[in-house]
């Protein structure tokens, strides 16, 4: 019997929702110079796990050579679908 083949992910590690922002979406200006994100427990461990799997991806990468140096792990705020994501990026 052959083995099928398993699909996996190319996009992103994980995505988990966030209850609110401070400053609101409203008052963040240029001069914003912080924003809070306030993430449910349950969210939280979703975010743990994406950021713990992609950390153990970026960990893989050979570090002595430039590419591997510049690996880095992008966090993304989607202020309109309050939505963040765990992606793998470069520096």
């Amino acid at each position: 019997m052959a083995a099928k083949k398993i699909r996996t992910k190319t996009s992103t590690f994980g995505t988990c929702s966030f209850g609110k922002i401070s400053p609101s979406k409203e008052r963040i200006t240029e001069s914003t110079k912080t924003l809070n994100v306030f993430v449910s427990f349950e969210d939280a461990l979703k975010l743990n796990l994406a950021i713990s799997e992609a950390l153990r991806k970026l960990n893989s990468y050979n570090r002595s050579t430039k590419a591997g140096k510049s690996a880095a792990m992008n966090l993304t705020v989607h202020l309109e679908s309050r939505r963040l994501t765990v992606n793998e990026g470069s520096l």
